[in-house]
């Protein structure tokens, strides 16, 4: 008709449905507006086209409210069909508020890794992510994050050298302050460095080497090598740096070791692998995080029952890297088992027995350095014992042995009735005008990246819109 008053929200929303049942799919309102042009001769108004996104989504994935009121037995389901699994759900007034998952195969495969934990990720011992938990909040503020280390802490507990990993959120570390004081609390170098970057904006040079440099160094003397190069550049980032704390940011000051950790690019990883996730209702968010560790777990499980080496690749390299420098080194017994390994004037103190070296990586990796693998040579030595045993195939293999099972057709679930009866509502919110975000914001000192054209190779702009593609 003429005036295209059957073209409604509801009729639309029925007819684009079906794009949105693979939850990664992008079909923005201005999709909806070019296809119903092209393909049916309707004129629609953006607001129209928004309308009728949001109903087929309803259409595929189910209203939001109704995700809510499922939750309870979706949760049960999961510990019925993963015993020894946590699934907590608190509620304020029959409205949500919080729920953390962590999955059996976690939680028994959590001490068989380095006792790291980045918020909100972990590595195994191939330095791949090992997800620990998963939690869902009604916002993110101090009563949130530490409802969410309580759960962490009553799931895993503490381990000795334990060291937490985060960016410097105020509740963070006020919850891990009050939920953790034994663990060591490290920041993200990545984002400390943007800070200093952003503060010190007149400090003339690149600061990333020498900052960076101060970070890993392994002695004091490095350290304070580094540190003199910053404050060529400006004083005051070694006053900031100093407030901020060395013990929050370096190796060589680090209370606890952080077995090279130093960023928490592992939670960037996981979060830009859950990212399309966020948009789904909060039971099928649910599933799809549960079934991503179960696609991990099994793909983590075959890579490490075919590794054909006692040490998995990341510590075979380092042990490798330490083999050749260690060839041009000079042994020369001392006292009570200490060596002296020398290369030209430079004398080096190794200690076997204590597995350290006065050069600290030996101690920091947890693997022979090259010093030390000078004296396992000479004395014909077996170097796999002095390596961590969170770097042998069987810790690797022990990790992913528990295996996380699927999840039943929800027909087939026998839910209690207690169960049934818990009522779940959506959390009180107040809808933000604009667009939705999802991404995050950058912040004004990071780069940005720009579209790379595939027609014409330029940059600022895609395919879509290069001229030369009309």
């Amino acid at each position: 008709m003429a005036d295209k008053r059957q073209a409604t929200y509801d009729l639309v929303g029925n007819f684009i449905k079906d794009k949105y049942s693979n939850f990664k799919t992008v079909y923005t309102p201005a999709d909806i507006i070019r296809d119903m042009k092209k393909e049916y001769g309707v004129e629609l108004s953006y607001q129209t086209a928004w309308r009728s996104k949001e109903r087929g989504l309803e259409l595929t994935r189910g209203h939001p409210a109704d995700s809510y009121k499922l939750l309870p037995s979706y949760l049960h389901a999961l510990k019925t069909t993963n015993p020894g699994s946590v699934a907590e759900l608190e509620t304020r007034e029959d409205r949500f508020l919080y729920v953390f998952i962590s999955l059996n195969a976690s939680i028994k495969g959590w001490g068989f890794c380095k006792p790291i934990i980045v918020v909100d990720a972990t590595q195994d011992a191939a330095n791949k992510i090992f997800p620990l938990a998963f939690c869902v909040v009604d916002s993110e503020n101090d009563a949130s994050w530490e409802w969410f280390f309580n759960k962490l802490r009553e799931t895993f507990g503490v381990r000795e050298g334990m060291c937490i990993i985060s960016d410097r959120h105020d509740s963070i570390k006020k919850a891990i302050e009050n939920v953790f004081p034994e663990a060591h609390h490290g920041i993200c170098t990545y984002y400390l460095f943007n800070n200093v970057k952003a503060r010190y904006r007149r400090a003339k040079g690149e600061i990333r080497e020498q900052f960076f440099g101060a970070a890993k160094a392994y002695t004091i003397e490095q350290f304070e090598k580094h540190m003199a190069e910053l404050d060529k550049f400006d004083p005051k980032i070694r006053e900031y740096l100093t407030e901020v704390g060395f013990k929050k940011w370096t190796t060589v000051h680090s209370t606890s070791n952080r077995y090279s950790t130093m960023t928490s690019n592992i939670a960037e990883s996981l979060n830009a692998t859950n990212i399309a996730a966020r948009e789904l209702p909060i039971t099928t968010m649910l599933e799809f995080l549960r079934s991503l560790v179960q696609k991990w777990t099994h793909a983590n499980r075959n890579c490490a029952r075919s590794l054909k080496t006692d040490m998995t690749k990341v510590a075979e390299d380092i042990l490798n890297e330490s083999y050749i420098r260690s060839l041009n080194l000079t042994v020369s017994p001392a006292n009570d088992n200490i060596y002296t390994v020398t290369k030209t004037k430079t004398p080096f103190s190794v200690n076997l027995d204590t597995q350290t070296c006065c050069c600290r990586r030996f101690q920091t990796h947890k693997i022979p350095c090259a010093h030390a693998v000078a004296v396992i040579r000479k004395y014909n030595k077996d170097p796999l014992f002095y390596c961590s045993k969170y770097y042998m195939k069987e810790t690797y293999v022990n990790t992913y042995i528990h295996t996380v099972y699927p999840m039943t057709n929800k027909s087939t679930w026998n839910t209690p009735q207690e169960v049934k009866d818990i009522i779940v509502l959506p959390p009180e919110s107040r809808t933000k005008s604009g667009r939705p975000k999802k991404k995050r914001i950058v912040a004004g000192h990071e780069k940005r990246s720009k579209n790379t054209c595939t027609v014409c190779k330029k940059k600022g702009y895609n395919k879509k819109t290069c001229k030369r593609s009309l």
